[in-house]
C-alpha cells in the first residue's frame, strides 16, 4: 500500500515538473572567464562582456530580456553561432535597446541569430564584427553604426524594419548577398564619410533602398532593386558612388541624383520603372552602357543638371528625356528606339529667361537668407544656350524620316518651342520668354555598338 502511494506521489511530482515553465538561467552584471550560454537565458539587467572575455552562445539558445533596458554590451568577443536548424533567438518587451558593441577591437560573430521588435537590434561604436545569415524583423533600426565601425553583413534578411542599416561617422560596412524587404524608411542610410561595398543584394518594396548622403566612395554593384518607391537616392555625393551592373525594375524612381550628385552609372538595366534616372539641382552624372527599356520616363534632368549620356540603349520608353530649369545634357552615341516622345522641354527650360533675368543670383540670395554656405554653389553653371542638343544618336527605323526633316520641322517626337513658343513666369510680370528648342541633327546612320550592359547582374 505504501509503495502504491509512493509511486503515485513520484508520478505527480514528475507531471508537475513537466508542466512547470522553464524560467531559464538569469544573467546580469559583468561576465568573466569563458562564459557559455545555452538553453534558456534571462537578462534582468545590462550584461557586459569586457575586453579579454569571450561569450559563446550555443545553437538553439533563447535569450529573453525581461525589460527594455536589459541590454548586452560587448567590448570583448561575442560568438553567437546558431545554425539554420537551431537559430539563436533574442526576445524582449517593446522598446528593447538591443546589443551594443563598444570599442571592441576583436572580431565578434553573430550567425543564424534572430532579433525582432527592438528599438535598435545592434549598435556599434568603434567595433569589428560579422553578421551572417541573421534575421531582423520589425525593428526601429536593425543595425546602427554610430562611429568608426567595420561590420561584415552577409546572407541576412531584413524585413519590415524602419531602417535596416544606418551607416554613420566613418564606418565601413561590407553588405553582400542580403535581402531587404519592406523597410518603412530606408534599407541602408549612409552619411558622414561612411562607405563600404554594397554587392549582390536584393532590395524589394522598400520606401527607399539606398539613401546616400554626402560622399560615398565605394561600389553599389550587382544588386537587384524591385518595386521600391526609390531604389537609390544620392544627395551631395559629388563623384561618388560607382553604380555598376545593377538591375532596376518596377521602381517608382530607380535612381535620384540630387544636389551636386554626379556618380558613375554604368552597365545597369532599367526596366519598367516610373522614372529610371532623375537628376535634380546641379546633378550631372556620367551615364554609359545602360539599358533603359519600358520606363514611363527614362531620364529627367531638372534645375541645371547636365549629365553626360553616352553609349546607352533606350528602347520603348514612353518618354526618353525630360529637361527643365535650364538643363542641357550631353546626349551622344546612343541608340534611341521606339519611344513615342524622345525629348520634352518643361516650361522653365528657357535660356532666354536665364540671360534676361538670371537664376544664379537668385539661388545665392536664397542661400544667404537660409544661412547656407554650400561651397558647391560656386560650381553652378552661368552660361546657357537656347538649344537642347540630342544630335549624334541613332533612331532605329525612323532615322530616314529624321534625316529628311529640316531644323524647322515640328516633329511629334519632340516637345519644344515649336509647340509652346513663349512662357510667362509668376513674379516676373507680363514679360514673355522664349522656350528652348530641340536640336536633333545630324543623326547617326547606323546603330551604335557597345551600348548594352556587358554582363547580366
Amino acid at each position: 500500500m505504501w509503495r502504491g502511494k509512493s509511486f503515485l506521489n513520484l508520478l505527480l511530482v514528475f507531471v508537475l515538473m513537466l508542466a512547470a515553465p522553464a524560467f531559464g538561467k538569469n544573467q546580469k552584471g559583468t561576465l568573466s572567464g569563458t562564459p557559455q550560454w545555452s538553453g534558456e537565458i534571462v537578462i534582468d539587467e545590462t550584461v557586459t562582456i569586457p575586453q579579454g572575455v569571450t561569450l559563446s552562445i550555443a545553437p538553439g539558445t533563447r535569450i529573453r530580456a525581461s525589460k527594455p533596458e536589459a541590454t548586452l554590451v560587448i567590448s570583448g568577443i561575442l560568438l553567437a553561432q546558431g545554425t539554420a536548424e537551431k537559430p539563436i533567438i533574442f526576445t524582449a518587451p517593446a522598446g528593447w535597446q538591443g546589443i551594443h558593441f563598444f570599442e571592441a577591437p576583436e572580431i565578434s560573430e553573430l550567425k543564424h541569430v534572430t532579433i525582432d521588435g527592438a528599438v535598435t537590434a545592434i549598435s556599434s561604436i568603434a567595433a569589428k564584427f560579422a553578421v551572417r545569415s541573421c534575421s531582423f524583423t520589425g525593428n526601429g533600426t536593425a543595425i546602427k553604426l554610430l562611429r568608426e565601425s567595420y561590420p561584415l553583413i552577409e546572407d541576412c534578411r531584413f524585413t519590415d524594419n524602419d531602417i535596416a542599416l544606418d551607416n554613420e561617422m566613418k564606418s565601413v560596412a561590407t553588405v553582400r548577398r542580403s535581402r531587404f524587404t519592406g523597410q518603412k524608411k530606408s534599407a541602408i542610410i549612409a552619411s558622414h564619410n561612411s562607405s563600404g561595398p554594397i554587392v549582390d543584394n536584393h532590395f524589394e518594396k522598400n520606401k527607399q533602398a539606398l539613401t546616400l548622403l554626402q560622399k560615398y566612395p565605394d561600389r553599389v554593384e550587382n544588386n537587384r532593386f524591385i518595386e521600391n518607391d526609390t531604389a537609390i537616392f544620392c544627395n551631395q555625393t559629388q563623384t561618388t558612388p560607382q553604380i555598376l551592373n545593377n538591375h532596376f525594375e518596377k521602381n517608382e524612381n530607380a535612381l535620384i541624383n540630387f544636389s551636386f550628385s554626379y556618380p558613375q552609372v554604368e552597365n545597369n538595366r532599367f526596366l519598367n520603372n516610373g522614372t529610371a534616372i532623375r537628376n535634380d539641382q546641379f546633378s550631372s552624372p556620367s551615364i554609359s552602357r545602360n539599358l533603359f527599356k519600358g520606363n514611363q520616363t527614362a531620364m529627367v534632368n531638372d534645375r541645371k543638371s547636365n549629365p553626360a549620356v553616352e553609349f546607352n540603349q533606350f528602347e520603348q520608353n514612353d518618354l526618353a528625356f525630360f529637361c527643365d530649369h535650364s538643363s542641357y545634357p550631353k546626349i551622344r552615341n546612343n541608340n534611341l528606339i521606339d519611344s513615342p516622345m524622345a525629348m520634352k522641354l518643361g516650361v522653365f527650360q528657357s535660356a532666354d529667361w536665364e540671360q534676361r533675368a538670371g537664376s544664379k543670383k537668385i539661388v545665392q540670395q536664397k542661400a544667404i537668407a537660409q544661412n547656407s554656405r554650400n561651397p558647391l554653389l560656386e560650381r553652378a553653371p552661368t552660361e546657357f544656350r537656347d538649344q537642347v542638343d540630342i544630335s549624334g544618336n541613332w533612331w532605329g527605323d525612323i532615322t530616314p524620316e529624321l534625316k529628311k526633316a529640316t531644323e524647322e520641322s515640328n516633329l511629334e517626337l519632340f516637345h519644344d518651342r515649336f509647340d509652346q513658343p513663349t512662357v510667362t513666369y509668376e513674379g516676373y510680370g507680363n514679360e514673355r520668354y522664349r522656350l528652348d528648342r530641340v536640336m536633333f541633327k545630324p543623326c547617326l546612320v547606323q546603330p551604335v555598338t557597345g551600348t548594352l550592359p556587358k554582363e547580366a547582374p
